[in-house]
């Protein structure tokens, strides 16, 4: 599927729904339940944010990345609102993030996905070789 000609990506924070991104991580994703507004603009402000937007400029999506520019890049909070998937918006923004200049040249790329799989592995990711050399540490609650 090629690009979605009624929708545009964006790395402006300032076009940046918060009240939006907050809603769909806080109460509909299976990974930020519960996450504060606080700390959902927190995140935002430390990140390189990419936002997906319909003509009239209302978000439809959103993923931010955690990177040094150079050796390794984090994805997370990636999303398109319910009722505009199915129409190509997360390849577009995935495509567009792995595609993104500053991010073109990144050693590692690093994500978590329950269920998405098949989208990242059409874009270069795969699963960890050596999961056994991987390590994290959680605090109680992501929150």
């Amino acid at each position: 599927m090629g690009m979605n000609k009624n929708y545009t990506i964006s790395i402006d924070k300032s076009k940046l729904n918060v009240a939006v991104i907050h809603d769909y991580l806080c109460n509909r994703s299976y990974w930020a339940k519960g996450r504060t507004l606080e700390i959902v603009q927190k995140s935002i402000d430390n990140s390189l944010c990419f936002g997906a937007y319909d003509n009239e400029g209302q978000q439809v999506g959103f993923a931010r990345v955690i990177t040094d520019l150079a050796i390794y890049a984090y994805l997370l909070d990636v999303f398109v609102l319910e009722q505009y998937r199915g129409m190509g918006i997360g390849k577009q923004l995935i495509q567009f993030i792995v595609e993104y200049p500053h991010l073109e040249n990144i050693r590692v790329w690093r994500l978590d996905t329950k269920d998405a799989h098949g989208l990242y592995r059409k874009y270069g990711f795969i699963d960890l070789k050596s999961p056994d050399k991987a390590m994290e540490k959680r605090q109680a609650a992501d929150r």
